[in-house]
């Protein structure tokens, strides 16, 4: 099964991306089918999520302040909202927390850096 996988990200000399790893397993977003399965979910939309669920059809670039705020934003909210979310979607929570928990600590890895952070 393929993985959704979250990297922060600094641009090197020639536009290329020059990851910022974090600890292991600090890169796992979720399967691939959390796109739809969890963060394009009715409920994380109903919720008001902005950029999560821009997962369901592509991949999701947060590379100016305001997206990698609004990026936290969403993660805030879904885990602010975990018992919801995870019985929606069918997930165990602390699965859900996890997976969050890597994207937001990558958002912190990349502001740390004056970087951005990819989902993909």
């Amino acid at each position: 099964m393929m993985s959704l996988l979250v990297h922060a990200y600094v641009r090197g000399p020639a536009g290329e991306m020059l990851f910022l790893d974090g600890p292991a397993g600090s890169d796992l977003a979720g399967p691939t089918t959390a796109r739809t399965g969890i963060y394009g979910a009715p409920c994380v939309v109903a919720l008001g999520a902005r950029m999560l669920p821009m997962l369901a059809t592509q991949d999701v670039y947060a590379e100016t302040a305001a997206e990698l705020d609004a990026l936290d934003a969403d993660c805030v909210l879904l885990l602010d909202n975990l018992g919801y979310v995870s019985a929606s979607v069918g997930r165990d929570p602390d699965f859900l927390t996890q997976r969050l928990t890597n994207i937001a600590d990558a958002i912190n890895r990349a502001r740390s850096a004056g970087g951005s952070v990819v989902i993909w």
